[in-house]
């Protein structure tokens, strides 16, 4: 194997970065190999990273996973958070073309780092797995889910600050309730925080300092500490007192020797203040002021030949859709609306069209038309934009650097004699003494009034004064009492603190909701009483991130009211409250019904208080809220269902709904719809649709998403499932169906991605046992055994952690022994063959779920985890098995996310006597334990463990064993390891 050493950074660099084709390949910045210098030499990180615009900082990821390769004890998880999200989506995409190049390179030293990345993991039986995960956070949902299912394999992960602190804190959005100690646990534990631009997260900064300071878990733990931060700027405002900091040094700044970033460091960017003319008072007037100006300056400087690429950057969503709609139309120039208020299957199609005319070092003499690129604050922070001008509303100065920050990003017009000349706009009222802008406070006008008149360079303009920035938010204080409330995660307190508050401030903010949009969900299902109903449909096309569109709760709330106005929404995770119409929508106002999607436990908001931060909307497709990809609450236009590709690119499964308006969006040819389905009650509906999928097939050529679709349905096992799309009125009346059909076998993923270790950390508890392939309990017992073995041992856990740990995953699931939970899982029959862990029922077939459960008598809401505890109790030859008692007797309790603290309270009438057998011991128990009584144990146990491993390291502990039997489930069993893996 090729030795890796600090000096080889270089070589790793180039191989992972390089561009086919291109006459120079990319070498490292000097600042960038010193950095891989310092961090190897000293085992840590520098505190804070001040470094310009343009300096190459996403290279920091390059970085950390290199010193991982290195061999060195840093941490695994690297968490890059900023918040402006089509920098996130730029970030990531970084990310998966670093996992692929680790993957499929053939450069001695990416293949060298790959083969030291793996070695860092456990290995699997059907595969040596891949070097690296990368995921992006983003929206209401974990655009891909991968990372959170192996705590061993290094990882990037590109989140915002609302996705990546509330899952640290225990609250995360769009996370269920039982596995956000997972989340919390594999954040809080061997990762580095890379907080870019820190200007617009001091708040979070401010928590994870405190977390760091004071609430890591103690030493007596017996857990490896591998937790740190990194603060990263190119904006005034970051505090330095007694932290180490590191910056670009002389060499970075020689154009003999660094000739690419000298000249982006000396580049010129002339701008001008033009005010917008007009007496318009009202907030919205104002706006369609700013975007009339904006348009004709943008066509203007498109007319006189001077710019290639025009971005035009406003405050608002509703104001950046009118500059777009004043400029479309236009053929001297193509038009392009982007912000943050998109699905991310839309903006990725949008990226992937424009990015080869925007980014950094394209050439600008082969350019073929005029671009005009309309965005908000999403574009903002790092995200690679190569502007040849911009047109700007004004906002405070450090957004406003930010923005410049993407004109003439290379240097090169500045270079050439040509430098780059901008405009920054902004009407009398809003930069008049005292004006409050919602988004910038007072440093709007300030910032107005403090630039030049004239032109001037703006990349020379240095401020000293914090009233030009942006407001700055403090977090409050952090106390053990908040952090106790926090990892309550089932049941979940009253009282409960609001997590947004430790990351973006006291101010009172909106937090974002995801909206999910489907051709076949009907309003009319949408009731409290039809609500399993309606969860049943969407489950059988399950939601995907990639579908789902990030909107402030407050928005969302005015849009379901059919609110005739509509306040303005910015582009700001967490967005404050300073609406001039104040909350037209009071929490008790009806609104129309949208489907809370928590799988099993979904419901239905129909008023503005049902609906909580971090919850995932689903609604019909006539209910509108979109165009040109974005965000547009008065449109009346029916929204296109994306599910069928969040079903293929996200869940890797092949699924149709064969309904009109689903198979209308989607990009088939003209094909009768099946009508003899339904036309004839008693024929075969597996015969009919796969004559129908023939057809399609026959006609789409296995060609795009939809051809590797049908082809995939066409030619491989099926299920059919037949699903309601309206209940009926009464009884004499039909209940109206819709047909789904579902490839049992998994879809291959790109080439890129193929190396994915699964794709869903978020399985219900209620559904985690029906897999579709029976498994036997016993089996199931040994391999999360080795599994929680292995992957502690992986992760630097301790050997009698590592040992409880995989006695916890031996006996988690004794309780299944219940006769009744057997013929559950054998579809509610008995039959003597050995006892099951896994069914042979799939979890998407909620219909046979629950007629095998009341077939087998299985009470509604029964756990097997207190049965499990109960049996291990009863013998106490199991307890002096383990090394910590306690702690295994609590990883059992709560390895479905339940019992931290309390233990859930079932109904049970029958009085069943369970037998089971461990390790030779016969251990009995009644099915009825006991132990949800509040003075069980359970939670004075998890207290006790609480204080003994910390907040965070208890939390880690459970993510193992979970994670262990995640991994198993999913049939990815590991290599037998039990005489290497000594932790």
């Amino acid at each position: 194997m090729t030795d890796l050493s600090p000096a080889s950074f270089g070589a790793f660099f180039t191989a992972i970065n390089s561009v086919a084709g291109a006459a120079e390949q990319p070498t490292p910045f000097p600042w960038q190999q010193g950095l891989v210098d310092l961090v190897a030499s000293t085992g840590r990180w520098p505190d804070v990273l001040d470094l310009p615009t343009a300096a190459g900082k996403t290279a920091v990821i390059d970085i950390a996973v290199f010193l991982q390769a290195l061999g060195l004890e840093v941490p695994r998880r690297v968490v890059f958070v900023v918040d402006r999200r089509v920098v996130v989506q730029q970030a990531a995409v970084h990310a998966r073309q670093l996992a692929e190049r680790l993957r499929s390179s053939g450069d001695p030293i990416v293949r060298a780092a790959a083969a030291r990345l793996r070695e860092r993991a456990v290995p699997l039986r059907d595969s040596s797995g891949p070097p690296l995960q990368w995921a992006e956070l983003r929206g209401g949902m974990v655009r891909d889910e991968s990372w959170a299912l192996r705590p061993d394999v290094p990882a990037i992960l590109v989140s915002t600050v609302d996705q990546v602190g509330s899952r640290l804190l225990f609250r995360g959005y769009g996370v269920s309730r039982s596995m956000r100690p997972v989340h919390a646990g594999l954040l809080a534990n061997d990762t580095l925080f890379l907080l870019d631009e820190v200007h617009l997260a001091r708040p979070f900064a401010a928590t994870l300092t405190t977390i760091a300071d004071q609430y890591r878990p103690p030493d007596c733990a017996g857990l490896p500490e591998r937790w740190q931060v990194v603060e990263m700027s190119a904006t005034p405002g970051v505090a330095r007192e007694g932290r180490s900091v590191y910056t670009l040094t002389e060499r970075d700044r020689d154009p003999a020797e660094t000739p690419v970033l000298a000249r982006r460091l000396a580049a010129k960017k002339m701008a001008t203040k033009r005010p917008v003319q007009g007496k318009a008072k009202d907030d919205a007037s104002r706006r369609r002021a700013i975007a009339l100006a904006a348009a004709g300056h943008a066509r203007s400087m498109i007319a006189h030949g001077e710019h290639w690429v025009v971005g035009v950057v406003v405050n608002r969503v509703e104001t950046a859709r009118l500059v777009f709609d004043a400029l479309t139309g236009d053929t001297a120039f193509d038009c392009r609306l982007i912000t943050g208020r998109m699905r991310p299957f839309d903006r990725d199609s949008l990226l992937d069209e424009i990015t080869p005319y925007v980014r950094t070092g394209r050439d600008r003499t082969s350019e073929p038309k005029s671009l005009v690129l309309v965005a908000t604050q999403s574009i903002e922070a790092g995200a690679d934009f190569d502007f040849d001008a911009l047109v700007t509303e004004c906002a405070s100065f450090d957004a406003l650097k930010q923005r410049f920050g993407r004109v003439d990003r290379d240097g090169l017009l500045s270079h050439n004699g040509t430098p780059s000349r901008s405009i920054i706009l902004a009407t009398d009222e809003d930069v008049k003494k005292g004006a409050e802008d919602a988004v910038y406070g007072s440093s709007l006008a300030r910032t107005w009034a403090w630039l030049p008149d004239g032109e001037f360079d703006f990349a020379t303009q240095r401020v000293q004064d914090d009233d030009l920035l942006a407001p700055a938010q403090r977090a409050p204080l952090l106390f053990p009492s908040q952090l106790d409330r926090w990892i309550q995660t089932y049941p979940q307190p009253h009282g409960d603190p609001d997590p947004a508050h430790w990351l973006h401030g006291l101010q009172e903010t909106s937090a974002d909701v995801s909206v999910i949009w489907r051709a076949d969900l009907t309003r009319g299902l949408l009731t409290k009483e039809n609500r399993q109903l309606a969860a049943a449909l969407v489950a059988a096309c399950r939601p995907g991130s990639g579908e789902a569109m990030p909107v402030p709760m407050r928005a969302v709330s005015q849009w379901l009211a059919a609110d005739a106005s509509f306040d303005p929404v910015a582009d700001v995770e967490g967005e404050v409250l300073r609406s001039e119409a104040g909350d037209r929508v009071r929490s008790s106002s009806p609104i129309r019904p949208a489907l809370i999607w928590r799988g099993d436990d979904s419901d239905v908001a129909e008023r503005a208080s049902d609906i909580r931060p971090g919850d995932t909307l689903v609604v019909p497709a006539t209910y509108a809220g979109v165009a040109e990809g974005n965000w547009a609450p008065q449109s009346s236009d029916p929204v296109t269902d994306l599910g069928h590709r969040a079903e293929a690119e996200q869940h890797l499964r092949a699924t149709l709904r064969l309904h009109p308006m689903v198979l209308a969006g989607i990009d088939l040819p003209s094909l009768p719809y099946p009508e003899e389905v339904d036309a004839e009650p008693y024929a075969d509906d597996g015969d009919v649709i796969r004559r129908w999928l023939a057809t399609a097939n026959d006609a789409v050529g296995g060609e795009g998403l939809t051809g590797r679709i049908i082809r995939a349905l066409a030619g491989g096992k099926t299920r059919v499932s037949r699903v309601v799309l309206e209940p009926a009125d009464g009884p004499e009346l039909l209940v109206r169906t819709m047909f789904v059909v579902t490839s049992k076998q998994r879809l291959q993923r790109p080439s890129e991605q193929r190396e994915q270790v699964g794709d869903s950390n978020d399985p219900e508890p209620e559904t985690s046992s029906f897999t579709g392939e029976t498994v036997l309990l016993s089996v199931h017992h040994r391999d999360v055994a080795d599994a929680a073995r292995a992957l502690a041992g992986a992760c630097g856990i301790s050997g009698t952690l590592a040992e409880d740990l995989a006695l916890a995953g031996e006996l988690h699931d004794l309780g299944k022994a219940d006769p009744r939970c057997q013929a559950m899982l054998r579809n509610g029959r008995i039959i003597d063959d050995g006892m099951l862990a896994k069914s042979g029922l799939d979890a998407s077939q909620a219909a046979e779920r629950e007629r095998a459960r009341r077939e087998a008598g299985y009470p509604r809401g029964s756990r097997h985890e207190l049965l499990s505890v109960a049996l291990a109790e009863s013998s106490p030859v199991v307890a002096a098995s383990a090394n910590d008692w306690e702690l295994v007797l609590h990883l059992v309790a709560s390895h479905h996310g339940y019992c931290r603290p309390f233990a859930p309270v079932v109904l049970d009438p029958d009085l069943v006597n369970v037998v089971a057998e461990f390790r030779g011991e016969r251990l009995e128990h009644s099915a009825i334990t006991g132990l949800a009584s509040i003075d069980s144990g359970v939670a004075d146990r998890f207290w006790t463990l609480v204080r003994r491993y910390g907040w965070f390291g208890l939390a880690w502990l459970e993510s193992i064993v979970r994670l262990a039997d995640h991994r198993v489930s999913a049939g990815g069993v590991v290599a037998d390891t039990r005489s290497e893996m000594t932790g």
